[in-house]
């Protein structure tokens, strides 16, 4: 059946109604933001077509406004998040598999594929090249149904340091270090895809981060993306602009980089993996009244480098955080202050041997939070496996008006017509 226009849900959990009279039947209830396709109408009911159930809604509780929607997708142990604004879709980080090209391709926009359309994704943000958070992305890049505006990254690549792989050996997996006043840092580096070639070309590249490199050759090369770029907290505000006439904005918070004789280096922080972890960009992400903030793998030592940077200064207090690193013990309570959301999203994998997310890492992000009733949300907790034997994936959604923040997961088994357990936040 065809629509004759399209509106969205207006109010969070919205009902829809098997007929539109005063003997209706709620059979379906949907998220704030959900598409609804106007088939008809009758009074005051809109009779649609949306996710789920079809039937018959209010008028009044439905807008033109596609409102602020965040997907904290399941990808197992590693992150991935998709974010609707407008007409623009972000990617940040991509888990460590399939899961999140699946699931684009496979239902968020299988109805745009189904048209031999192109999907667009405006932004991609990698945090940090941990196969957990990047390697995912591969296989969606190297997917010719996908073009891509700019890919940002923190500029710090993986190299092999196995001898006879490579003629300029290093003595770390992230490249050359030097020392300057006692304190060490790292010295390689790229930015765009000429940097990125020049690497490319050494043969020194860890496998997956070469087979990644080769996929944004690939895409660009067929004129699927624009191009990629490094970011650092100098970049500030990315993106702002005005989006259902509501102020949009990513501002970059971090990693935070030290200038030596005119240049910018990374600090080394303990190791190879504390250091590219400790370097994740932090992105602050504002939507009229409310803010997020996704932060990578952040540890103990680089949440005391950002606290020193920034002083007196807190730009880290958000209303809802992504916690840092799958809810590991490696954590500050200082940073977890500064922070003080209303809750936390922890994104990890079973049958893995980091035991994530840990006991300490869930019981602070409560203490610390904001409000009488903070919530966390994970998505290994969230997933289960119904009485049918189906694996309901632990997606855990956002749903904003710029105003109010309203989260849900997916119930294992519906309660009469209701799917989701869901929660106003802010």
């Amino acid at each position: 059946m065809a629509y004759l226009f399209e509106k969205y849900a207006a109010v969070n959990e919205l009902s829809v109604y098997n007929k539109p009279s005063s003997e209706k039947k709620v059979i379906n209830k949907i998220l704030l933001g959900t598409w609804l396709g106007i088939v008809g109408e009758k009074g005051d009911y809109y009779e649609v077509k949306t996710v789920g159930p079809d039937g018959w809604v209010k008028k009044r509780e439905v807008t033109d406004d596609k409102h602020l929607k965040v997907f904290y997708i399941d990808v197992g142990q590693g992150d991935a998040a998709l974010i609707e604004i407008g007409d623009k879709r972000i990617i940040i980080d991509g888990g460590p598999n399939d899961n999140l090209r699946k699931y684009l391709s496979g239902w968020q926009y299988s109805y745009v594929l189904d048209q031999d359309e192109k999907v667009h994704i405006d932004y991609v943000f990698i945090s940090h090249f941990d196969s957990d958070h990047y390697f995912g992305l591969t296989s969606l890049i190297n997917d010719d149904r996908f073009t891509f505006g700019t890919i940002y990254h923190n500029g710090i690549a993986r190299f092999n340091t196995k001898r006879g792989l490579r003629p300029n050996i290093y003595d770390e997996d992230l490249g050359e270090t030097f020392t300057h006043q006692n304190d060490q840092y790292l010295k390689t580096g790229f930015d765009n895809l000429n940097d990125l070639n020049n690497i490319i070309n050494t043969d020194g590249l860890q496998s997956s981060f070469k087979k990644f490199a080769q996929a944004l050759q690939n895409a660009s090369g067929q004129g699927r993306l624009n191009g990629i770029k490094q970011l650092s907290h100098r970049n500030g505000k990315i993106i702002e602009e005005n989006i259902n006439n509501i102020n949009f904005a990513i501002e970059i918070l971090g990693p935070v980089k030290t200038v030596i004789n005119g240049e910018e280096y990374f600090k080394w922080f303990e190791d190879s993996s504390h250091t590219r972890n400790g370097h994740s960009i932090v992105m602050k992400i504002s939507y009229g009244e409310i803010s997020l903030l996704f932060a990578g793998d952040l540890n103990s030592d680089s949440e005391n480098h950002l606290i020193n940077h920034y002083g007196a200064n807190n730009p880290f207090q958000v209303d809802v955080a992504k916690s840092c690193h799958h809810g590991s013990s490696d954590f500050t309570i200082d940073f977890l202050k500064k922070l003080k959301p209303y809750a936390t999203i922890i994104s990890s994998g079973d049958n893995e041997s980091y035991s994530h997310p840990r006991a300490d890492a869930i019981g602070c992000s409560g203490k610390y939070s904001r409000g009488s009733r903070p919530k966390v949300f994970s998505t290994e907790l969230a997933r289960s496996i119904n009485s049918g034997g189906d694996v309901l994936y632990g997606m855990i959604n956002l749903r904003s008006n710029g105003k109010g923040v309203y989260m849900a997961q997916m119930k294992e088994r519906r309660t009469g017509s209701d799917v989701w357990d869901s929660y106003k936040v802010k």
